[in-house]
């Protein structure tokens, strides 16, 4: 009898011991998951505050005599997708840079109805849609122009920013009405900034009246990878935290267009073995190609770290078989 009390009393201290054991181990988890938060949420402190020194740097940069300029007092911000920037200002005269900021549209339907104000709000509706606004909120569409002479059908439009009016020129064929309306630059514009289908934009020639303008080369993901060539520039002081930031801004910047299912940055101990890879380049598996097109087509034009992101797609099954086990 003493024997089977001794066992069973040895049995119960055993399952005391493991259950003892279970506890810490659950609580040492929970520590260490607290801890990771607590990283992360201090990562993502520290990240705003580089931010705000480089915005405020920027803005000082910027800022003309006296007070004034791009960085004055009352300087408005818009975010660009990764960070706060200063909207871009021209100063006090407008008609400085208006030449490059009008577009001409042609093949305009004026027999089913469109109206300046119409046509303001489904351009502006277009670009918005399309992440082509440096202020999503805001119209870059500042006015619109119908001739009305007898047999016309064109019009002009003016466009807040340069760079606005840049991305405009890709809507060129857009659909109003049902009709293709061509929006390109006006014969007395200058300085063409860039190539739509290999042509030099400002240099395609106008169309004449019942002619249907071409659509425009829309970029179109391959493959739902997107390889975006050294969002980081890497070197000795190059820190853990620097990629960390890189991916947490690649998330949440890109992830707003279409839905991401894992980030890989390259870093330095990936590149063995890999001839073809780039340390700071980064690779975003996406859902579908659709998605991929999607935030191309959104974050394509921007810029990070003060340089101009360059997306491109990558071959699906090459990313599964040599970059995907990195992650």
């Amino acid at each position: 009898m003493g024997y089977e009390d001794g066992g069973r009393e040895e049995k119960d201290r055993t399952r005391d011991r493991d259950r003892d054991r279970d506890r810490d181990r659950k609580a040492e988890k929970k520590a260490k998951k607290r801890s990771a938060s607590s990283e992360s949420a201090e990562r993502s402190r520290e990240r705003e505050k580089r931010r705000r020194k480089q915005q405020q740097e920027y803005v000082n940069k910027n800022r003309g005599p006296a007070g004034g300029g791009a960085g004055g007092a009352g300087q408005s911000m818009f975010w660009d997708g990764f960070q706060w920037v200063p909207r871009a200002d021209t100063g006090n005269d407008i008609n400085a840079n208006r030449k490059n900021r009008r577009l001409y549209v042609g093949n305009l339907p004026y027999h089913l109805g469109v109206t300046e104000d119409s046509f303001s709000k489904q351009l502006y509706e277009t670009m918005r849609d399309r992440g082509m606004c440096n202020d999503p909120n805001q119209n870059p569409v500042l006015h619109v122009w119908f001739a009305r002479d007898k047999g016309a059908n064109y019009g002009f439009c003016e466009v807040a920013s340069i760079e606005e009016t840049e991305r405009a020129l890709q809507l060129d064929g857009m659909l109003v009405l049902g009709v293709p309306v061509s929006i390109k630059r006006p014969n007395d514009s200058v300085n063409p900034m860039g190539m739509i289908g290999g042509v030099a934009v400002g240099l395609q020639a106008l169309p004449g009246p019942g002619m249907l303008a071409l659509p425009a080369a829309q970029v179109n993901a391959t493959s739902p990878i997107i390889q975006i060539n050294e969002i980081l520039k890497v070197d000795d002081k190059t820190t853990k935290d620097d990629y960390e930031d890189v991916l947490e801004d690649m998330k949440d910047g890109c992830g707003q267009h279409g839905r991401i299912l894992a980030v890989l940055i390259i870093r330095p101990e990936h590149l063995a073995g890999r001839p073809g890879l780039k340390a700071g380049d980064v690779y975003l598996q996406c859902a579908t190609t659709d998605d991929a097109t999607k935030i191309m087509r959104a974050m394509g034009h921007r810029k990070y770290d003060g340089r101009q992101i360059n997306m491109t797609s990558f071959e699906e099954g090459k990313f599964m078989g040599e970059l995907r086990p990195l992650i």
